[in-house]
């Protein structure tokens, strides 16, 4: 798996591929028990994929974002994304491939299945594959070997066809000085900077006004779904104190594992200095085994006899409410948002787990989602109508001053006149960052192609609440011969860039002659689920 992922680390179905079966092994504990989950969102040769199978791509692209995004995640933002007919799409095209590489008859060797697992980071320690790790990870996650290893010979499968169809892929020489000439030669623009707050204080809008935009705007103001949940927690940590370690497992450990106990100048800790840690991880280790169990007993019962309540009450379990959540949230326990959203009031979800406890959670009550009044959400809408119409005003003296360049205006006298400030970037290789500007993938595609000839982009670009006009000034003039001692690290670039453009054409193409022929079926309608 690791042999996998670094040789294809770009290609992004591969990514999407591993990322599900990391959700799936990892971190599933249960069945999902809402009527939705049998629910199908597309048929490939016969094969249903399942709403569960969307619903896990979709938390996992959704955790990507939050993580690359931080805090700077709006809803704004999520909706550009499309998260949904991503997720959609992912699902559909790795079963598309994986019932590909069946057809093809791509055998993968017991041999190959056993290299990649010895090479799962996950299953190893110190660098080396361990068995009882192995099985303890999979047993944790309730998962068999078997199909552990029945998943990772799909994986295989899918990157012996990957790797088939990129062998057809050829580049030439031109292609090589032409990709060399891009990422060396520099090039200066001068740009005119509009802020879309220059409008700001000359907007003032009435009562009716804002009630119309709440009106035309009312689902970015919607008020989410919340859900109030109450959860019991079996804590490793509680069992953990009822337990005794034989000494003799604490000294294996000692033995098995000294390298977890060397330190910054490569000695050895005594065993007298790290005996009681040991201690109380191996104790740990027990009492999360002895919760997990408990926990499971609990959720069977709690299950059948609907006795949330109840049960914790018999037992002295305190039950642990929260406070109202809802999709936007970061959720309190992991994984409870792939069953507490789908779920209804009174029902329960599978035994739930962090590092530190397991968890059954319970759905209290829902309130359903609404669009709010103006009087609950003034301020923000006058907040947003004000912006909103800035960004219109500074879109429309863009517009005009393009307009005006191509008509032959000079760049100078058009800043000279409407008082702003003429800019230059000075000389940099063209990429998506722009030095001065910012980060705006749509506009560095935009500098390969100015010239003293063509010296203005159609359009102005937004990018971090500004809108740019610029403007081609000069580029500088590289040695094309320096090009040889490059050649065999460009034609490796050219061939992946080549590659996964050449196997997500034939994705499409296969994908289209699918439909035609009945094999592939598509059910679901992104924009519904």
């Amino acid at each position: 798996m690791l042999r996998l992922m670094r040789k294809h680390a770009r290609s992004w179905f591969v990514q999407a591929l591993l990322g599900i079966i990391i959700i799936v092994f990892i971190f599933y504990f249960g069945s999902l028990r809402s009527g939705r989950q049998a629910e199908t969102m597309a048929i490939v040769n016969d094969r249903a994929i399942g709403y569960h199978d969307f619903r896990n791509e979709y938390t996992r692209l959704l955790e990507f974002y939050r993580e690359q995004y931080k805090e700077n995640l709006t809803d704004e933002i999520l909706s550009s994304l499309n998260l949904k007919q991503q997720a959609l799409d992912r699902i559909i095209n790795q079963a598309v491939i994986l019932a590909k590489a069946e057809e093809y008859d791509l055998n993968v060797s017991e041999q190959e299945i056993r290299a990649s697992l010895y090479s799962y980071p996950l299953f190893q320690r110190d660098g080396v594959f361990d068995p009882d790790l192995y099985h303890r990870m999979l047993r944790y996650s309730k998962m068999s070997p078997e199909d552990f290893e029945l998943t990772q010979k799909k994986v295989l499968k899918i990157e012996k066809l990957e790797r088939l169809i990129r062998e057809g892929v050829k580049v030439s020489d031109q292609e090589i000085y032409d990709i060399y000439r891009i990422q060396n030669e520099k090039i200066n623009i001068n740009f005119i900077k509009i802020p879309e707050t220059l409008f700001t204080g000359t907007i003032n809008p009435t009562d009716d006004e804002l009630k119309q935009y709440l009106r035309e705007h009312e689902e970015i103001f919607r008020m989410p779904e919340t859900i109030q949940i109450a959860a019991l927690a079996f804590s490793g940590k509680d069992y953990a104190g009822t337990l005794a370690v034989p000494e003799e497992s604490i000294e294996d450990y000692y033995n098995r594992y000294k390298s977890e106990f060397m330190t910054s100048t490569g000695e050895i800790m005594p065993f007298a200095d790290v005996r009681d840690d040991i201690h109380d991880k191996l104790s740990l280790s027990k009492g999360l085994d002895m919760a997990a169990a408990a926990a499971r007993s609990a959720n069977d019962i709690i299950y059948q006899e609907e006795n949330f309540e109840e049960y914790a009450r018999e037992n002295k379990l305190e039950i642990k409410t929260f406070p109202p959540v809802s999709r936007r949230d970061i959720l309190p326990i992991k994984d409870m948002e792939k069953y507490i959203f789908d779920m209804k009031e009174g029902e329960t979800t599978p035994v739930l787990s962090d590092e530190n406890a397991f968890y059954i959670v319970k759905v209290q009550k829902i309130e359903p989602s609404y669009i709010p009044t103006i009087e609950e959400v003034e301020n923000e809408v006058r907040n947003k109508y004000v912006q909103a119409k800035s960004r219109d005003l500074a879109r429309q003296k863009s517009e005009e001053i393009v307009s005006r360049l191509k008509k032959g205006e000079h760049f100078k006298d058009i800043a000279t006149k409407e008082h702003l400030q003429l800019n230059q970037t000075g000389p940099f290789l063209p990429s998506s960052t722009i030095p001065l500007i910012g980060t705006s993938a749509e506009l560095a595609r935009e500098l390969f192609v100015l010239s003293q000839k063509e010296p203005y982009p159609e359009k102005p670009f937004y990018i971090n609440g500004n809108y740019f006009i610029v403007a081609f000034k000069e580029r500088e003039e590289i040695n094309v011969k320096d090009v040889d001692t490059e050649m065999d690290q460009l034609k490796n670039y050219l061939l992946q860039i080549k590659g996964e453009d050449y196997f997500r054409r034939w994705l499409e193409a296969t994908k289209a002659a699918m439909i035609n022929e009945g094999t592939l079926k598509i059910m679901a309608d992104a924009d519904k689920l």
